[in-house]
């Protein structure tokens, strides 16, 4: 099987200065990569966000993009109104760019009936332990929102076991839209997967076989081209390591 390997925006946020973010993907367009996952942890972000006709062109040439909403959709918006403004935004570049999923917290989710009026595929990501539902809720959240898929963050699954990535791709593997990849180190998530333990690395072989993006989701501080090139390279071996024959 061949493994889609998608890079998110947010993993190099601390690399801009400006409020367009936009201008990032410069660095990731020198990428081995064949997805790109467009992160907004604000709706001030989104706002904001202004693409070139060639960044466009590029985005829609890639094999999968998707939109990350704004971390606190629901809970950071003044009132509804502002909820559905920010949904017009992410419909708008979902269209513009050719994207295939939407990511939002499963805490920060409007009401079905608001999700309902867009043509868009959503999905929701488990989280980490001090914030996230546990299975059983998550389970009542995809009871609710039928049409809602799942992203699964290996590095906030392991806030709760070492067993927890298994058992959610166990329970919820028809839902699987994509896969968030990141190693936990030192209780810190979204860290390099080349500074993780065995156990870790043990942890994520159940989304090896899975046939859904990976999509590379760290918090990279090195400002480096180079070091971009290693990480990629590195995840792509070890997937095609651990890959069954």
């Amino acid at each position: 099987m061949q493994q889609i390997f998608c890079f998110a925006l947010g993993n190099i946020w601390r690399w801009s200065k400006k409020k367009n973010t936009a201008g990032l993907l410069r660095h990731i367009q020198k990428l081995d990569i064949a997805g790109v996952e467009l992160t907004f942890s604000s709706k001030e972000l989104l706002y904001n966000f202004k693409l070139t006709a060639d960044q466009i062109k590029w985005l829609r040439s890639l094999e999968y993009v998707s939109i990350h909403a704004p971390f606190r959709l629901v809970s950071k918006a003044d009132n509804n109104a502002e909820v559905l403004k920010q949904l017009e935004y992410v419909s708008s570049l979902y269209k513009m760019v050719n994207a295939r999923n939407v990511i939002i917290h499963p805490d920060e989710l409007p009401q079905p009936a608001i999700l309902s009026r867009y043509s868009m595929r959503f999905s929701t990501e488990n989280l980490k332990k001090k914030r996230g539902a546990n299975i059983e809720k998550l389970a009542l959240i995809f009871d609710r929102y039928q049409d809602l898929g799942f992203c699964l963050d290996v590095s906030h699954a392991y806030s709760w076991s070492r067993f927890e990535t298994g058992d959610l791709v166990k329970r919820f593997s028809g839902k699987i839209t994509q896969v968030h990849l990141s190693g936990t180190y030192r209780r810190r998530d979204h860290q390099s997967l080349r500074r993780v333990s065995s156990m870790f690395i043990k942890s994520i072989e159940p989304v090896i076989s899975l046939n859904v993006p990976i999509v590379i989701e760290e918090d990279i501080d090195v400002e480096s081209s180079k070091y971009l090139v290693e990480e990629i390279s590195y995840i792509k071996s070890l997937f095609h390591h651990q890959a069954p024959s």
